[in-house]
């Protein structure tokens, strides 16, 4: 939005994930003292989180996964499982962070609706997400005062935290 000159209360921060080609038939793990997750993938293996809580710049920032993500995470599975995974490809991407941790979902001005800020977990919400803002541009069904977009006074400072933690 940046060229509208409209600013929302979010920040972009990188995560990672990492496939493995061994194959994997364990259970899906969350191990949150090592901060990893890992499940069976069609390739083998998934393992993810490799949060780094701090704000990029969305223009420019590093697509390839981080020596450090990649060696914790194969060891919480080993050390979860007993499983040796090895990693195939690693790599990062783009999560968005708000003050409260809750997404913006709505209208922002007059006809300009936004779906975002789910630190990480967009995909997975992606279904219900679209179903509420198509019913909310239709007008079909009132904001959700809990993602309401203008519920922040302004563009306040915050620090990105990760968007799963216990």
């Amino acid at each position: 939005l940046a060229p509208t000159g409209i600013q929302l209360p979010l920040k972009p921060y990188r995560v990672q994930a990492l496939v493995s080609p061994a194959a994997y038939d364990g259970p899906m793990v969350h191990d949150a003292d090592a901060g990893v997750y890992f499940r069976p993938h069609p390739a083998g293996l998934l393992a993810g989180d490799g949060t780094v809580p701090e704000e990029c710049d969305p223009d420019r920032w590093d697509p390839a996964g981080d020596d450090w993500f990649v060696d914790g995470a194969l060891d919480a599975v080993a050390n979860r499982t007993e499983f040796d995974a090895g990693a195939d490809a690693a790599w990062a991407g783009l999560a968005t962070a708000t003050p409260d941790g809750e997404p913006l979902l709505g209208e922002v001005e007059s006809g300009l609706y936004v779906a975002t800020g789910w630190h990480g977990h967009g995909f997975l919400r992606a279904p219900a997400t679209g179903e509420a803002l198509a019913e909310q541009v239709l007008g079909e069904r009132d904001a959700i005062p809990a993602y309401d977009p203008g519920r922040f006074d302004g563009v306040p400072e915050f620090a990105v935290e990760e968007g799963m933690s216990l």
